[in-house]
């Protein structure tokens, strides 16, 4: 159900069929042979797919790091150096006492202060110029000290009040978030709220409320609680109103339906599962309209459009988009007869599916195309309200699938490093570069989150050892307790990443 938590048993992009990020397939069926794509498509997939990672990684290394420096300019730090990437500078260039770098790895960033004591040689490790002793020894400090003598000690970092290091720590994932909010909003002002442009009935779950109401495939819903109804969304509304969906309270509501020329009245009554967290209404709208279809997929290859209805699947009549879903999962890498109308004419053709993640730890067959979506324009002061309800649904969707994996009850699939982000973005902007736009939301918010968690190295590490030394009264961490913390920070950091790395491959290969 669009954005209220009930299950209506229809599927929205990313499930099935339609969007969503997922992997490429790879051939598992023994003695399955395919034939290669032509050397163009894979050459444009390759540059589509670069394309849409290095945007996906710049834009939210740029934004979070210009938190930082915003803040630091704001409390009159003193910037030596503002990189977007990290290892080896590619291009510098001066402005000021600032000095600006691409550096030649696109996995991060940073903004490098005076007086952050062993984060500089963190900073600079890789960059060709490490220092020539290690913070903590006599020389090594003495090496810190002559960098940073024409620095006035009021523009060094570890001088500032102890609240202005803590807004500068934070500002980075701050600013990842409030890009989130700022792309989701842009997207809902620019394009409406989808909607589901139907009335019609399409599935009806077995010993569901709507079942036990009586509801049949083909009723066309007219009115709710006496209230006309022009789509989907308002049926829903209609039957679970916010208010009391909150409450965990919906009275039953009478339901008119058009069923063969006659008006019927159905009283319909959801059931909340409270272990389960969801309404149950068990109706699906009959919706098997193709809408977008993504671009070199096999759905377009065999000719699907936007506007195309799908009337049959593998010889079986098809109500519900669900329907379509359950038909093409279950037929990954095996040949299918898809039958279907465009202008009142009849067609048909044969489609084999990708097999690729259905959700995590769970593969089957996809054809890659939407359902048909209407649209609602709405006015920017709702966008607003709507963009930051969606940066909290995605905030809270991330951390109950970050819960989920800590309690094993998701798998190693649900780890994604570099090669899945590039390959989630690459098939993000073949469906469309507004796809692309809320993947980068989507994540700019799990950087918000993986930046707040308390590991040295992080920017959580760093606040959690500004709140240890407020509650010492003032009194800083131990420079060399900081120093071992945060190696050992730094260590976990790259073990988990090159184990991040290797699964990225074994994923992407299938070996």
């Amino acid at each position: 159900m669009s954005g209220c938590g009930a299950r209506w048993n229809h599927r929205r992009p990313g499930g099935c069929v339609g969007g969503g990020c997922r992997r490429p397939p790879s051939c598992r069926a023994f003695n399955c042979v395919r034939p290669k794509p032509p050397r163009f498509e894979v050459t444009s997939n390759l540059a589509s797919t670069l394309f849409a990672f290095l945007l996906t990684l710049g834009l939210v290394v740029i934004v979070h790091e210009l938190g930082h420096f915003l803040f630091c300019k704001l409390f009159g730090v003193y910037v030596k150096t503002f990189s977007i990437g990290i290892g080896p500078k590619i291009l510098r260039k001066r402005v000021g006492e600032t000095e600006y770098v691409l550096s030649a790895f696109p996995f991060g960033g940073y903004v490098k202060m005076a007086g952050e004591g062993m984060m500089e040689e963190i900073q600079d490790t890789g960059t060709w110029e490490e220092r020539k002793y290690p913070l903590g020894t006599l020389e090594g400090n003495r090496e810190a000290a002559d960098l940073d003598e024409d620095i006035p000690s009021e523009r060094r970092f570890n001088l500032r009040p102890t609240w202005q290091r803590l807004l500068v720590f934070v500002a980075g994932p701050l600013f990842n978030l409030l890009l989130a909010f700022i792309i989701y909003t842009g997207l809902i002002a620019v394009e409406g709220l989808r909607t589901i442009p139907f009335t019609t009935v399409g599935e009806v779950r077995a010993d569901s409320p709507a079942a036990l109401a009586g509801f049949a495939v083909g009723d066309h819903i007219l009115t709710v609680d006496g209230k006309s109804v022009q789509d989907w969304d308002g049926v829903e509304l209609g039957v679970l109103p916010p208010a009391q969906r909150q409450s965990g309270e919906t009275p039953p509501v009478t339901v008119t339906v058009d069923r063969d020329g006659e008006r019927t009245d159905l009283i319909l009554a959801p059931v909340f599962d409270a272990a389960e967290g969801y309404w149950s209404v068990g109706l699906q709208p009959w919706n098997t309209t193709v809408g977008l279809v993504q671009r070199g997929g096999p759905a377009a290859k065999l000719g699907l459009r936007k506007g195309d209805v799908i009337v049959a699947v593998a010889g079986q009549p098809v109500t519900s988009f669900a329907a379509i879903a359950k038909a093409v999962n279950g037929s990954a890498e095996q040949e299918i007869e898809l039958a279907w109308e465009r202008d009142g004419q009849s067609m048909s053709g044969s489609v084999v599916p990708d097999l690729a993640d259905i959700q995590p730890g769970q593969t089957g067959g996809r054809i890659y195309f939407e359902p048909f979506f209407g649209s609602q324009k709405v006015s920017f002061l709702r966008a607003v309200v709507l963009g930051w309800d969606r940066t909290r649904s995605t905030i809270s969707l991330t951390v109950g699938v970050l819960r989920d994996f800590v309690r094993r009850k998701l798998g190693l699939d649900a780890v994604g490093g570099p090669l899945r982000i590039g390959q989630a973005a690459g098939e993000m902007l073949r469906w469309s570069f507004s796809h692309l736009m809320y993947f980068i939301a989507f994540f700019s918010v799990n950087l918000f989150l993986l930046n707040l968690m308390p590991i040295p190295v992080l920017d959580g590490g760093h606040v959690l050892f500004l709140l240890v030394e407020a509650a010492r009264g003032g009194r800083p961490v131990p420079e060399r307790m900081q120093a071992i913390a945060t190696q050992m920070g730094l260590i976990i950091l790259l073990l988990f990443m090159t184990f991040v790395v290797v699964l990225d491959v074994w994923k992407v290969t299938g070996h």
